[in-house]
């Protein structure tokens, strides 16, 4: 299997999961605030149930990783917190510096949260896991 085959394995996977997951995250969400719990404490609880969920989508069906479990959560965490914060940033400077629209900044930087993201989670915290022969 050719490299860009492989990756476009892990990138369709990443994609699904991805879906999955923002259902995952905004059905807390969601569920949360029509029982009447406030929605900033439901947006945190879908966040944090979209974190778990991802990482553990990510490393068992995305990249499907033999690596530490620990060593991986924490690289996860250290990955998860650098793309939102790029994320933030981004936001900062499509709204302040170069004045688009709230909906296009927010998409540009939900853009750049899950292109790093991947970038992060293929060659960092999943990389030393990997195997090719996963990928069917």
């Amino acid at each position: 299997m050719s490299k860009w085959h492989a990756e476009s394995v892990y990138l369709r996977r990443y994609m699904g999961s991805g879906a999955f997951n923002t259902l995952v995250g905004f059905s807390v969400m969601f569920a949360l605030m029509w029982v009447g719990v406030s929605p900033f404490i439901a947006n945190i609880a879908g966040y944090a149930v979209g974190f778990v969920c991802g990482f553990i989508l990510s490393k068992k069906i995305v990249f499907r990783s033999n690596g530490s479990f620990v060593s991986e959560s924490i690289r996860y965490l250290i990955a998860f917190l650098l793309a939102f914060f790029l994320n933030l940033a981004v936001l900062h400077v499509l709204l302040n510096e170069i004045g688009f629209s709230v909906v296009l900044a927010q998409l540009g930087a939900a853009a750049c949260y899950t292109g790093s993201m991947y970038i992060l989670t293929r060659l960092y915290v999943f990389s030393a896991g990997l195997s090719t022969n996963k990928l069917d």
